[in-house]
């Protein structure tokens, strides 16, 4: 007989790190979501081909949480940010400007016993 044991709880204590989500509607304008505790992880690799190689930057976002806050197309901010409220603003919020920003790329939500536990977010 197969024995299915429980998940153990997850420990979100890596979870300390405060980031700002700013997510653009155009019918709205910019929402800004601060969110104190969450994890953010920079990374860079060496893409090697046949031209040489070329330095990539990636992403990953955790955020502990009971519902979807971040979608494709989001800016995420190391730290606190500040308010964007107008088309260029939110235009002018770039990565090679803005230190510590990232844009998402992909979001996939994570389940346990049928609820969202966490968010991962990346790029």
């Amino acid at each position: 007989m197969l024995s299915v044991r429980p998940c153990p709880p997850v420990d979100y204590s890596k979870c300390s790190q405060t980031v700002t989500v700013y997510h653009w509607d155009g019918d709205h304008g910019c929402t800004r979501t601060v969110y104190k505790q969450a994890f953010l992880d920079f990374k860079k690799t060496q893409n090697v081909d046949k031209t040489g190689s070329k330095e990539a930057n990636s992403f990953l976002l955790v955020i502990p949480c009971s519902t979807q806050g971040v979608f494709v197309g989001d800016k995420v901010l190391l730290g606190s940010g500040p308010e964007i409220s107008t088309r260029e603003a939110w235009a002018a919020l770039v990565p090679s400007t803005t230190p510590g920003l990232v844009i998402v790329k992909y979001v996939d939500p994570k389940y346990w016993k049928g609820r969202m536990v966490h968010l991962e977010a990346g790029g």
